[in-house]
């Protein structure tokens, strides 16, 4: 592959840059002279609820960390697989607990976990992710994913690799142990396991 495409000279990119956009602006004014010149982007997102602009923007980071993990177990193995998500996802799942903070999810027992933790996925994932807290107590608590996009995604691309197990593992984890360090999360169901859901089981430690 020639160098021109990846390091163009100053010159050369400006050019190809300035005659690409005057292009552009010309062809949307022939197009759409009068539509075109009325519209800005502010006016078009009003028209998009705003759950369905959650919603589309989940599914791209949905996509990008299923392409993700599957390229480092192609390329790297599974071991690193699970190094990799045991160092980032416990890591995230930290940074989860002040994210909860500054939006006034608070709580350090077992049952303020089971309430934090799905939310914050769902908020990552999207409003068609869904959880059932199956049981809740300050020192048990019990959470059952019900629907899961990114096994869907998975699903929908054919892959029979575990790529979200050791994910949701630590990242659950990390965030339990930041909520509270004698706070366990406990990964006992998972699909890519063979079961029919995930389900995590947080214990206060005494």
């Amino acid at each position: 592959m020639s160098n021109r495409i990846y390091n163009p000279s100053r010159r050369n990119f400006l050019k190809g840059v300035a005659v690409g956009a005057g292009g552009y602006a010309l062809g949307s004014m022939l197009t759409h002279p009068k539509e075109a010149m009325g519209q800005s982007f502010a006016g078009n997102l009003e028209k998009v609820p705003m759950e369905t602009r959650w919603s589309f923007a989940s599914v791209g980071l949905v996509h990008f960390s299923v392409d993700y993990f599957k390229k480092i177990l192609d390329t790297e193995g599974r071991e690193k697989l699970v190094e990799f998500t045991r160092k980032q996802s416990s890591a995230a799942g930290a940074r989860g607990k002040g994210f909860a903070d500054r939006i006034g999810m608070t709580g350090t027992d077992a049952k303020s976990a089971a309430a934090i933790l799905p939310a914050l996925v769902i908020l990552a994932y999207g409003p068609r992710q869904k959880f059932e807290i199956a049981e809740a107590t300050e020192s048990r608590a019990v959470v059952k994913c019900l629907e899961c996009v990114f096994w869907n995604n998975v699903q929908a691309k054919k892959i029979t690799d575990d790529l979200c197990s050791s994910n949701s593992h630590y990242y659950w984890e990390g965030c339990a142990k930041a909520i509270n360090p004698k706070l366990t999360s406990t990964l006992v169901k998972a699909r890519p396991r063979g079961d029919s859901l995930c389900e995590w089981v947080f214990e206060l430690q005494a």
